[in-house]
């Protein structure tokens, strides 16, 4: 029965204490309504010119293939991504601002965290399943002491430990803690019929990633909820994308959020255009990897607080 599940909510309270008993709760009014409409009209503008321009990114696509998708007709029915939305609009930078979302993603990441990610999921009529997955795969498994382990640097998508099959079932006692949030922005609402986000609820405390055979008739359920309102989750959930049954897109923005000491998706130092540096506060630059952290994150000078375009870096020296 799914009558105790997380409900859209206003309430942060209850959205709080619904991401620690669930793993996930559903936040309304995650960013204010009117820059949810802006930001709608600015995604489609962008997704529509990148797909004219065949510079888009599309679940089984040929030409720029994303996931490991296998839809037959490769021209109908595809996911599309935006990627390093940051550069592609002043609206996404006003996205990245104190909004109601920071107060239950510093629940898992703590008070000091950075955009991991900052893209969007247009779900297509057509469009297939995603498989379950957690959103902090990368990070290593806690083991006892004498237990062998994989090394972190041998960590893939495909093998996160030595474990497989039922051996995956053994020693669930040990946890490894949250270092990922994800928050994702239901644009024009999400719903079970048009690919809303496939969860098992709780399976944020199962204490292992999910196992795509192992797991395969796993029970989930489609998250739902109005524009506007937004799924923010715990790292270590099992979720994945639903499909789309409708006749109309289904429009999201995914911002994925981790501890500072973490390497990001999506490389804004190095990404991110001149002009919208130039654009950025503070808590922006701070959030975007532009801030140094305990020294890290620095270019030369371990006392800097922010770095910036112009490198002033010392160079080759000769007496």
């Amino acid at each position: 029965m799914t009558q105790n599940y997380p409900k859209p909510t206003e309430s942060l309270k209850t959205a709080k204490n619904d991401l620690k008993k669930w793993g996930y709760c559903l936040l309304e009014n995650a960013i204010p309504k009117n820059l949810n409409i802006k930001s709608m009209e600015r995604l489609i503008e962008q997704a529509e010119a990148e797909k004219r321009l065949n510079i888009a990114y599309e679940d089984g696509s040929k030409a720029k293939k994303w996931g490991e998708f296998n839809n037959k007709d490769t021209n109908a029915g595809i996911n599309q991504r935006v990627w390093m939305l940051p550069n592609k609009g002043k609206v996404f930078l006003d996205i990245l601002q104190n909004h109601n979302y920071v107060d239950c993603i510093k629940e898992i990441v703590g008070e000091e965290f950075l955009v991991s990610s900052f893209g969007a999921n247009i779900a297509k009529p057509g469009g297939i399943a995603m498989d379950l997955h957690t959103d902090q795969w990368w990070l290593p498994d806690p083991v006892n002491r004498n237990e062998k382990f994989l090394p972190p640097g041998s960590i893939s998508r495909k093998k996160f430990n030595h474990k497989i099959n039922e051996d995956i079932l053994i020693n669930t006692d040990l946890i490894s803690r949250p270092a990922v949030s994800n928050v994702l922005i239901m644009l024009n609402g999400m719903s079970e019929k048009n690919g809303g986000t496939l969860i098992v609820p709780g399976s944020h405390l199962f204490g292992r990633h999910p196992d795509k055979i192992l797991d395969k008739d796993i029970a989930t359920i489609s998250a739902e909820g109005p524009p506007g309102c937004a799924i923010i989750t715990d790292g270590r959930l099992w979720h994945g994308t639903g499909a789309n049954i409708t006749q109309k897109n289904r429009l999201a923005l995914l911002i994925t959020f981790c501890g500072p000491q973490f390497r990001p998706q999506e490389n804004f130092t190095l990404g991110i255009r001149k002009e919208v540096f130039l654009q950025l506060d503070d808590y922006q630059k701070e959030i975007l990897g532009f801030k140094v952290w305990n020294g890290y994150g620095r270019t030369g000078n371990p006392t800097d607080t922010f770095l910036n375009f112009k490198n002033t870096e010392i160079g080759e020296l000769k007496i």
